[in-house]
């Protein structure tokens, strides 16, 4: 399955959840985060016995209020635990996360992808946070049921899969894409023959081919399939503001 098609499959699993959980019973509780909703994720972090999926697009509070959390985390991978960190492009382009990179512990846990998706923390496996707006209002919900759990789990885990690591999202950020590498990245998204995109771009074949290799060396890929699925990663195939 082609990681978009992945993103999707998994973004439908999570809010079917989110639908069950209105009417779950005793396998769910809906609550209204307060301010100090910080709090309350790093007690549930103290619970964490063998790993932690944690996954950030939207926070509903100023990130300052995620620092001890952060330090929990760190704690975590110290002690042995499995740790994965999801965070959506948008959430690190906008707090300027590259600081933490100075931790390579915690640095070489995160994962960026170009999807936004729900606030959500697994714990054990055992236990999910979900938290979001609603209508503009601020809403979490804890789970346990076991379907409830796997496709919640399943989503989380398989968006982390996908997703670009934080060092190499950072790195490729700061390098300049040309008009040229992104329309030869988008007309080998079209799946259009070397020499018919090479005619379009009015360049020789040979030229075309050779932009290719560059851009396999620069996203660090080996195929063309990689390359096309590592640009939609990183939203070089986005239309420009001018053409929407």
């Amino acid at each position: 399955m082609e990681i978009a098609e992945l993103l999707v499959r998994s973004r439908e699993l999570l809010d079917s959840a989110l639908e069950q959980l209105g009417g779950a019973g005793d396998a769910a509780a809906r609550v209204t985060p307060q301010q100090d909703w910080g709090t309350t994720l790093e007690q549930r972090l103290r619970e964490v016995r063998e790993g932690v999926v944690l996954a950030i697009s939207d926070p509903i509070h100023a990130r300052s209020e995620y620092s001890g959390a952060e330090k929990l985390i760190s704690g975590l991978i110290e002690d042995g635990k499995q740790v994965q960190v999801l965070m959506s492009a948008r959430y690190v382009d906008d707090y300027g996360l590259e600081s933490l990179l100075n931790n390579r512990a915690l640095g070489d846990r995160i994962r960026v992808a170009e999807a936004e998706f729900h606030n959500t923390m697994v714990i054990d496996r055992r236990v999910a946070v979900l938290w979001t707006r609603v209508e503009g209002r601020p809403r979490a919900y804890f789970a346990s049921d076991y379907t409830l759990m796997g496709a919640i789990y399943q989503f989380v885990t398989q968006t982390w899969a996908t997703a670009l690591p934080l060092r190499d999202y950072v790195a490729l950020r700061g390098r300049e894409f040309d008009s040229l590498a992104v329309e030869v990245l988008r007309l080998l998204n079209d799946g259009l023959t070397d020499e018919v995109a090479a005619r379009r771009l009015s360049v020789s074949t040979r030229t075309y081919r050779r932009c290719i290799a560059d851009l396999m060396v620069r996203l660090n890929v080996s195929t063309r399939f990689q390359l096309g699925s590592r640009a939609a990663e990183l939203g070089l195939l986005k239309d420009p503001p001018s053409a929407r």
